[in-house]
């Protein structure tokens, strides 16, 4: 291997990047083709599938045979379908359901000496949506029997009790499995993305690790755009269709559109994006999109619609509102519109943060690894406005800590004025965040060039982020809403405000155990760093508690150096995480008056994707003194780099992958 890299290397340039493009190109062919190798094996013997008489299958329960169907009369029912033990790929059922199928499927697959056992049968909760006619279960492997569980229990859904689920008819109308041979688009793009990442890590080491900002910029890229496009094209992420809403809206400002109901749909949380019900395999996105395609039109549709942009936000739809509109004038199918505009909504977040890693003289690799951590980018791939905010709010304190750290550095008023637009165009969104601006006023007085442009830049600090907390203080404090956040249990503004200050203390201690209960999931792990939307919850929850650790003792090398010159020394060091707690208690407050039951002795509606502005200068001045840095730059970031792209692969394939595209 060594001799291979060493001959590429002594390779001109100009013959070098194609030589490694091809290499990367076979080398992903090749092992997309050996992922595939069983299937086509077994193709060549027992050919692509078969369907199964239903009257083979064994019934159980409330299932009854009715008009050449399977029909469920009872509250819950057991059929098992004998298989001829062959190789298959996946499992198939169709069925006629006007609700959410959901049942608990087991399929009986051969163990390592060629047996199968009942208490080695591999069991799938499986959740379906309501636009698709039958269910592909994933088996890869040799199996004997597939067995289905439905209960009536099962079919109801807590969230949306609008709906009479009990009675509803549930019928299924066919079995048969599937031996798919053709090339996974998504595990192809997989190994790919990570050949390009190794190839860019030997052949590249000075561009892809000498800075910071490269490194994750191709990083970002690569694995961002592959996170992005493999989730459905559905709500998957928190509030997605509120967010998609107003990107929609902003990409036909004040020109109304005439759509199709099923893009209607996409508007609200209902049946057809019920979160918790995705397509789990590739041939299940496959038919969500030629549903979408087929139905989902915007334009010739039955709605005339329009809707008010909510301008307090409209900041965080910029990139989302621009590729929708490109999309639009493509014509593009709704399918890849609605993935294009996720991809606007990415690609601002990774410039924003590789220009936050570019200009911040601190903390580089703590930047990095933040930014490429699951969580941030999976909200960064989806509709959010939460990346601007973070991304936007990264830059301010980069921007913060160049005229900080370097005794060179003047605050000019270019600068000033550029730092308070970006904190702005950031925080107006979510206004909760604005004591954060204050960090401000520990730039040293030394940095200023006149006493006189010190004071009124310290006052504009003030002033903005009165004005910015006044947005959202002043209208709760003197008019409190009878009901707070219709997502939440009979909330009421006015009741939590009357606990709040008729018994303080008594409120003093319910935050202090929430915050306290959570911090570590929030500061640390996986409750702010790899949890991927309303399906999925973190995986490996260890691996970023590991990750954060190593990064806060060896992410901040030149913060370090500089302690003893006065930066981040300890009245900084007090002073910004005061103001990082006070945000905090602002953020867990406005969820206890919004959103949470009055009365309650635990806070709702708090997530820790919240905390994901605080954690860059939190983690920075979480530093130890005394620790030293001994390896070189290009080595750390390296380091940094494989640790945060590692994390990141693996949690894609265990996660998305194994949920989403099988």
């Amino acid at each position: 291997m060594n001799a291979i890299v060493h001959r590429i290397k002594i390779f001109p340039i100009w013959v070098k990047i194609p030589a490694v493009l091809l290499l990367v190109f076979l080398l992903g062919l090749g092992a997309e083709y050996g992922f595939r190798l069983p299937a086509i094996r077994a193709a060549a013997v027992h050919g692509t599938g078969a369907a199964i008489d239903p009257a083979a299958a064994e019934l159980s329960g409330g299932f009854d045979r009715r008009d050449g169907v399977i029909g469920l009369s009872g509250e819950s029912g057991t059929i098992r379908i004998p298989l001829d033990g062959s190789y298959i790929s996946d499992f198939v059922y169709s069925y006629r359901y006007d609700g959410l199928m959901n049942a608990s499927v087991r399929i009986g697959t051969k163990n390592l000496y060629g047996e199968t056992r009942e208490k080695e049968a591999v069991e799938r909760i499986d959740r379906n949506m309501s636009v698709l006619p039958e269910s592909h279960i994933p088996v890869n492997g040799n199996a004997d029997w597939a067995e289905i569980t439905v209960t009536r229990d099962g079919l109801d859904e807590a969230g949306l009790s609008h709906m009479n689920f009990r009675d509803m008819t549930l019928e299924m109308t066919g079995f048969r499995t599937e031996v798919n041979t053709g090339i996974n688009p998504y595990r192809l793009a997989f190994c790919w993305s990570v050949l390009l990442l190794l190839a860019g890590a030997v052949f590249a080491r000075n561009l892809f690790f000498g800075r910071m900002e490269t490194g994750f910029l191709v990083t970002a890229l690569l694995l961002g755009t592959l996170l992005s496009v493999s989730l459905p094209a559905n709500k998957i992420g928190w509030d997605e269709e509120v967010h998609f809403r107003q990107a929609f809206w902003l990409a036909n400002y004040r020109q109304p559109v005439d759509v199709t109901q099923a893009v209607m749909n996409e508007f609200i949380t209902g049946m057809d994006t019920w979160p918790y019900n995705q397509p789990g395999s590739r041939d299940e996105q496959n038919m969500l999109e030629d549903y979408l395609d087929t139905n989902a039109r915007t334009v010739g549709g039955e709605h005339h619609w329009s809707t008010d942009l909510n301008w307090t936000t409209v900041t965080g739809y910029a990139g989302e509102g621009l590729f929708l509109k490109i999309g639009e004038i493509l014509k593009l199918p709704f399918s890849a519109l609605f993935r294009l505009g996720r991809l606007g909504n990415l690609y601002v977040y990774i410039l924003v943060m590789a220009l936050a890693i570019r200009i911040t003289p601190v903390g580089k690799p703590i930047l990095a690894f933040l930014g490429l951590m699951p969580e941030p980018l999976f909200l960064a791939g989806v509709y959010s406005y939460d990346p601007t905010v973070t991304a936007f709010l990264c830059l301010f304190f980069a921007m913060l800590l160049r005229v900080w750290a370097d005794p060179e550095q003047k605050m000019t008023w270019l600068r000033y004025a550029e730092m308070l637009l970006v904190f702005a165009w950031g925080c107006r969104i979510k206004a909760v965040y604005a004591p954060l601006l204050l960090m401000g006023l520990l730039i040293p007085k030394e940095r200023f060039r006149s006493e006189r442009e010190r004071r009124i830049m310290r006052a504009g600090f003030v002033l903005a982020t009165v004005l910015l907390m006044a947005s959202f203080v002043l209208p709760v404090v003197f008019a409190p809403r009878d009901v707070g956040d219709t997502r939440g249990v009979e909330t009421s503004e006015k009741g939590q405000m009357a606990y709040i200050f008729g018994q303080p203390l008594s409120y003093a201690l319910i935050l202090a155990q929430n915050m306290i209960r959570t911090l570590p999931a929030y500061v640390l792990g996986e409750e702010s760093l790899g949890q991927l939307g309303h399906p999925l919850p973190a995986a490996f929850p260890w691996i970023f508690y590991a990750g954060s650790l190593w990064m806060i003792l060896t992410g901040n090398r030149e913060a370090v150096k500089m302690t003893p010159a006065g930066l981040f020394n300890r009245k900084s060091r007090l002073w910004m995480f005061l103001l990082i707690a006070g945000t905090a208690v602002l953020i867990w407050t406005s969820m206890y008056i919004a959103f949470t039951t009055p009365g309650n002795t635990y806070i709702d509606g708090v997530q820790g994707r919240y905390y994901l502005p605080l954690l860059f200068p939190l983690w920075l001045i979480m530093v130890p003194s005394f620790i030293r840095i001994r390896m070189s730059e290009r080595m750390q970031n390296g380091i940094t780099l494989l640790l945060s792209g590692g994390i990141l692969t693996v949690v894609w394939f265990a996660q998305v992958y194994l949920s989403f595209c099988r």
